[in-house]
């Protein structure tokens, strides 16, 4: 049924070093994943150098399909920060990046973040690359009036949206709903589930990233996936589907092989 690829997200691996990188690359290529998300931090560590980023997926045979921006609310460090890594991408045939807003602590208006956003873009279409709108808890583009206002403001040539279902449930949208209205401009997703019983978040500054509690792999949570599914099949999408768990409850390896097994069941073997 489903024409989309896989991914794994491997940030949970931490990345503060190479080692950790290579393990995750180790355990998601066992478990049947060709392609990989990274984050923006991964080019820092390598130094921004692609040659030597190359020479380990190649060793490992997952290659990444994307990596993970944070909008820090500074127009000018954005830009030169995205500047300094496009090549990079670009020499490893990376086509979509992630954008996730600034935290929503930061003093930025939605107008100030669209125009980075719209800025981005711009800078990204000469490499073939597309920055790919990131809805996420605890930021400036998380409820549904801001998904609308920053799709509705900018350029389907330029950019692109790439929802979290669980990140659209935490930020009170019904990811169905939000899924089909964008459906046509949908360029890569992360799937991953959400306990709506559990209580709602903590914080590990250590990650430099939020960590929510109700996170869950796939068909561990409340989240309906099928008719999500069902957009995607209707418009063709034939992208990556990135699997994503933030913190698993026991191996970062177990929750990849979860997530695995229910795409096989629920995903390409449906019905």
């Amino acid at each position: 049924m489903g024409k989309a690829k896989l991914a794994y997200a491997i940030w949970p691996w931490r990345l503060e070093e190479k080692g950790q990188m290579v393990q995750a690359l180790k355990d998601v290529k066992a478990i049947g994943y060709n392609a990989f998300e990274s984050v923006e931090s991964a080019i820092d560590l390598f130094g921004n150098n692609a040659k030597e980023f190359r020479e380990v997926v190649a060793e490992y045979d997952v290659w990444p399909v994307s990596f993970y921006f944070w909008q820090r609310g500074d127009l000018k460090e954005d830009y030169e920060r995205l500047k300094r890594k496009l090549d990079f991408m670009a020499e490893l045939g990376v086509k979509r990046m992630n954008v996730q807003g600034p935290n929503r602590k930061v003093d930025i208006t939605l107008e100030e973040v669209l125009e980075i956003i719209n800025q981005w873009g711009e800078l990204a279409k000469p490499y073939g690359i597309v920055p790919c709108v990131h809805p996420h808890h605890g930021t400036s583009v998380m409820y549904e009036e801001e998904i609308d206002y920053v799709m509705q403001n900018t350029d389907p040539n330029y950019i692109a949206f790439g929802p979290d279902t669980a990140h659209l449930v935490a930020g009170k949208c019904d990811p169905a709903e939000i899924f089909a209205r964008y459906a046509e401009r949908i360029a890569f997703v992360h799937l991953k589930d959400l306990k709506k019983a559990q209580e709602l978040e903590t914080t590990d500054t250590s990650r430099g990233f939020e960590v929510y509690g109700n996170f869950m792999e796939l068909g561990e949570g409340d989240i309906d996936f099928s008719p999500i599914f069902k957009i995607l099949d209707d418009v063709g999408y034939d992208g990556y589907l990135t699997l994503e768990l933030d913190s698993t409850r026991t191996t970062n390896a177990n929750s990849a092989q979860i997530n695995m097994d229910y795409m096989q069941t629920h995903y390409y073997n449906r019905g």
